[in-house]
């Protein structure tokens, strides 16, 4: 794991699992949400395929009404395109001084569908110029294969996606926006 960020230790499902040491901590409930989500993809498939990328608004919000239309048809594409459904996770983000809010945004899908991010990339920039008023960031190694029998695979990601889960620049929000939001697939009695 390369990284400009130093790492700590994290329980889940009481297992220790090193994540980013952020100097403004990490927030506790969209960590642990997003380990749920990772844990009942892996355990329907054992191959997922994780994309991590950034989407930015040119417009000002007090609401997530533009990413839950992202959220939707882009899901409703990659249901299409690769017959999976799809586990996700964003979380806004806005500093005081920022105009305009942005969004870090992860999919899980099922790694016997899809293997590559080449085909998803281009959906997703077709989604954002749809919408208008969006437009969408990969940063380097933006996807993982994880294999469900691979504790160095599920780990590098988690580590990654700990990164969405900082307390820094959340909760500049109107009180009735929220500061992320995952799927809502069913979580199994088993967990990471």
């Amino acid at each position: 794991m390369q990284s400009n960020y130093l790492t700590e230790s994290y329980y889940y499902s009481d297992f220790e699992w090193q994540i980013m040491s952020i100097e403004e901590g990490i927030n506790k409930k969209i960590m642990n949400k997003m380990f749920d989500q990772l844990a009942t993809v892996i355990n329907q498939h054992s191959k997922v395929f994780l994309v991590r990328f950034d989407v930015r608004l040119y417009v000002s919000s007090k609401t997530n009404i533009l990413i839950s239309k992202f959220r939707n048809l882009l899901n409703r594409k990659i249901q299409k395109k690769y017959n999976c459904k799809t586990g996700y996770i964003w979380v806004r983000e806005q500093t005081l001084t920022a105009e305009h809010p942005h969004y870090h945004y992860a999919v899980f899908l099922n790694g016997h569908n899809i293997r590559k991010s080449f085909g998803l990339k281009p959906l997703i920039e077709h989604v954002c110029y749809l919408l208008v008023n969006i437009s969408v960031y990969f940063p380097d190694n933006n996807s993982y294969m994880i294999k469900r029998d691979d504790l160095a695979s599920i780990q590098q990601a988690i580590y990654r996606l700990s990164y969405l889960a900082k307390n820094q620049t959340k909760g500049f929000r109107a009180p009735q926006t929220s500061d992320y939001q995952t799927s809502r697939l069913k979580v199994h009695l088993e967990k990471l």
